[in-house]
């Protein structure tokens, strides 16, 4: 009996090692045919023997509109700019979210999202568009996530708080039940406990968690 692959081929943009992981997860559903990558040190070498075809230059004028594009990129303002670009030229910017997850009924998700393993979603949250979520991520009941927010492994957010675009937060950091609000651009250090809200471009780090600077 002949098989016929019936996935469909989809494109990581960005070669680094975020996008060497998704293409991991991405294979077992996707026909992946190559990386994205500006690098031009990187052209035409493999990666978990995937070839980086080139640049963005290269995916306008060579990859056909139907392929997905992902873009797992941690940079939030990159991530979300690229997202929106890639999707006005036509190409289909599909969210990926892991088998491994739970994630409640309830809960609004956004378009191209990205859930990795291990990360539960209570009832009645909202995840906007772009948004990137790693492992092992706890994120309670009742919030409203805003775009291209990203959410390291083991970070833990509590209930009811309001998250603005772009917010970042490190590894294994904790939002208390309690703080009503994350500022757009915001960056929560890794291991930071917040206990109150986080104005606009904070860097906030510690336990409890202080303003160190803001973000330009």
């Amino acid at each position: 009996m002949v098989q016929i692959n019936m996935k469909k081929n989809c494109v990581i943009f960005g070669a680094g090692t975020y996008g060497e992981v998704y293409s991991l997860y991405l294979s077992s559903i996707y026909n992946v045919i190559g990386f994205i990558d500006d690098a031009i040190r990187l052209k035409d070498t493999l990666i978990n023997n995937i070839p980086v075809l080139g640049g963005k230059d290269y995916l306008f004028a060579n990859i056909p509109l139907d392929t997905n594009v992902f873009i797992p990129i941690g940079n939030n303002k990159v991530r979300v700019d690229l997202l929106k670009e890639v999707s006005e030229k036509g190409y289909p910017t599909p969210s990926f979210i892991h088998p491994q997850t739970i994630i409640d009924s309830s809960v609004l998700v956004g378009k191209a999202v990205y859930i990795l393993p291990s990360t539960s979603i209570m009832p009645l949250t909202e995840i906007g568009n772009y948004v990137m979520i790693s492992m092992g991520v706890n994120i309670a009941h009742h919030n409203i996530i805003g775009e291209g927010c990203f959410f390291s492994q083991g970070s833990n957010i509590g209930a009811s708080i309001k998250i603005n675009r772009l917010a970042y937060c490190g590894i294994a950091s904790t939002i208390m039940t309690g703080v009503k609000f994350i500022g757009e651009n915001s960056l929560i250090g890794a291991g930071a406990v917040i206990i109150k809200d986080v104005p606009d471009y904070a860097v906030v780090v510690g336990n409890p968690g202080k303003i160190i600077k803001y973000n330009s």
